[in-house]
């Protein structure tokens, strides 16, 4: 958890000297971080939703892959168990 939070304050003093325009300063300070030729799954995230709100949908369903019967999640439990085979749920909590 330290090792976290010591990149997180390193990231943000190197942001800050980023924006005073510091750009040497700020690259040292940095931390060394590896680049992947494949994006993590937060990554495939953001792209798709990046995608989709600008209209290419094929695109975003392709980084998201296919959907696997195996990840069964409490959505297809439930449909499930109520006999709405395929049908996606939608539900979520009010607060008044």
């Amino acid at each position: 958890m330290n090792n976290l939070m010591d990149k997180f304050q390193k990231n943000m003093v190197a942001a800050t000297f980023a924006e005073a325009g510091e750009w040497d300063t700020a690259k040292k300070i940095a931390p060394v971080t590896k680049l992947s030729k494949e994006p993590t799954l937060l990554n495939k995230i953001f792209m798709a939703v990046i995608f989709a709100e600008a209209g290419v949908y094929d695109e975003a369903i392709r980084l998201m892959g296919p959907k696997t019967e195996r990840n069964r999640g409490f959505n297809s439990a439930v449909a499930e168990d109520l006999g709405l085979h395929g049908i996606r749920l939608t539900y979520g909590t009010v607060i008044i």
